[in-house]
């Protein structure tokens, strides 16, 4: 008889050997105006990153991610060459009730590597059209002060929901530092603009070079590529709140 294979809660998978040192984690999710997931992708793919895992789940949606006609992983790890950056990237939204293991299982892989601290770039919808397109920070203390130091203004008050709130929760409980940098973005809509004015604050904290420019001038071949998978996350999302929590990541 055929062997029964069953998915796990979580697992991550290494595909690649990686030499991490104490790397910095970027993560970015499918939110508001994807703008996590745009800024993430542009990243990896600006700095040459290397793919090195992905996340294995049951609580990820039974999908496949194809771009310019190449199969991927929705859930996929990249490092750079030097071990110091890695990149996390999710471009379809997740299972309400897999938010709590799946941040878990990576913020153990996180320890195990080493990590210091974590970036997570967020988006929160806004009608219309954002007026200012600027980032915000919320961060533990330390790190709070060095971000407004630089320039970075604090939000006010809200809440952090869905698949980045659980990480974010996560590292208050261990030793590694939890940031998010966030920006007014489309409610459903891909928006690039936003994304790379998370790039810029991400740059000018932690001294990267990632240019921007290309994806300024890419942004409509990226909305077009990115329009379907917008939808898709907005039929998603109404079947989560048709089900109970919505998968919203923030409210203010």
């Amino acid at each position: 008889m055929p062997r029964k294979t069953e998915i796990s809660e979580v697992n991550i998978v290494e595909t690649e050997k990686a030499k991490l040192k104490e790397p910095l984690v970027v993560l970015g999710f499918a939110g508001a105006g994807l703008v996590g997931g745009i800024a993430v992708s542009h990243i990896i793919d600006q700095l040459k990153m290397k793919e090195i895992a992905h996340v294995r789940s049951r609580y990820i949606p039974p999908a496949v991610v194809f771009m310019d006609g190449k199969l991927r992983h929705p859930f996929r790890i990249y490092s750079d060459e030097e071990g110091k950056l890695s990149a996390v990237v999710c471009e379809i939204p997740l299972r309400s009730d897999g938010s709590y293991p799946i941040a878990s299982t990576l913020l153990d892989w996180a320890e195990e590597k080493r990590v210091k601290q974590l970036v997570v770039l967020e988006g929160f919808a806004v009608r219309g059209i954002p007026k200012e397109r600027k980032s915000f920070c919320a961060a533990e203390p330390e790190k709070r002060k060095e971000c407004e130091e630089k320039g970075v203004k604090m939000i006010t008050a809200g809440i952090i929901r869905g698949i980045a709130g659980s990480i974010l929760n996560e590292c208050l409980t261990r030793k590694i530092t939890g940031v998010a940098f966030m920006v007014p973005a489309f409610a459903f809509m891909p928006d690039p603009e936003g994304a790379a004015v998370l790039i810029k604050t991400l740059n000018h904290v932690y001294d990267l070079h990632v240019d921007t420019e290309n994806l300024l001038k890419e942004a409509e071949k990226i909305k077009q590529k990115l329009k379907e998978v917008a939808e898709h996350h907005r039929r998603m999302r109404k079947a989560e709140e048709r089900r109970g929590v919505p998968e919203s990541s923030y409210v203010a």
